[in-house]
């Protein structure tokens, strides 16, 4: 006899599978491409999650890379953001202040003064920031 249960899978993180060689890109942003790989995230785009800071310092094209999606991570910086900041990536993968139509990755919990600081962000992935009134 066959048993089929549904589970849920609550882990943090996700490994996935890069498109191709990444380098020093830990703790930023990435997405899947168009063939269900990992790259870096562009400018405001919707992340799938953040990579985790003891990933390989070189990942390899169809290398294994961890990514967390969900709760407390940490985030490296594109620029000065404020505790409270909604993040979204810039073009490098980096958080930055999210501005109208950016898709909001994450909210900053302690600030960053400067571009390269790693700040613990709360993962999650509000949607598209909607355009002022």
């Amino acid at each position: 006899m066959q048993y089929t249960s549904l589970s849920i899978n609550d882990s943090p993180t996700i490994a996935m599978e890069a498109a191709a060689e990444l380098k020093d890109a830990r703790c930023l942003a990435v997405k899947f491409d168009e063939n269900g790989k990992g790259v870096l995230c562009g400018a405001g785009e919707n992340a799938i999650g953040i990579l985790l800071a003891n990933v390989e310092e070189t990942i390899p094209a169809d290398g294994q890379m961890d990514v967390q999606v969900k709760d407390i991570g940490r985030w490296v910086a594109g620029g000065a953001v404020s505790a409270g900041d909604e993040l979204t990536s810039d073009a490098t993968g980096k958080a930055v202040k999210a501005a109208a139509g950016n898709f909001i990755t994450a909210i900053a919990l302690a600030a960053a003064e400067k571009a390269g600081d790693i700040i613990p962000v709360q993962i999650v992935k509000a949607g598209y920031m909607a355009a002022a009134e």
